[in-house]
């Protein structure tokens, strides 16, 4: 069982984590996909919205940490209730999300 772990994660939850997972893997796919394409049609056109850019980048990357965050609750055999604890802290001002 995982180091931060309090209690037992039942099948259910781990079922749910893993469906989640994927879900999160198809969402970052179709994401990044159209982060590319938007980057090539302004490069085509010659103008880059950067704020537009940075919009999705920013997606990606939500996207990114929460499936991080849904890997390691796996990984460690988290319940549903210690991810969201887990959650709440990495989103704390002054923490490093990385970690």
């Amino acid at each position: 069982m995982g180091l931060f772990s309090r209690g037992k994660q039942s099948g259910r939850e781990r079922q749910a984590m893993k469906d989640h997972l994927d879900e999160l893997d198809e969402l970052r796919r179709t994401s990044l996909s159209e982060l590319g394409q938007m980057t090539v049609e302004m490069a085509a056109a010659g103008s880059f919205d950067r704020q537009h850019l940075s919009g999705k980048a920013t997606e990606v990357v939500g996207i990114d940490r929460e499936a991080d965050l849904i890997a390691r609750g796996l990984e460690d055999g988290l319940t549903l209730e210690e991810l969201e604890d887990l959650a709440r802290h990495e989103d704390e001002p002054g923490t490093d999300p990385g970690q």
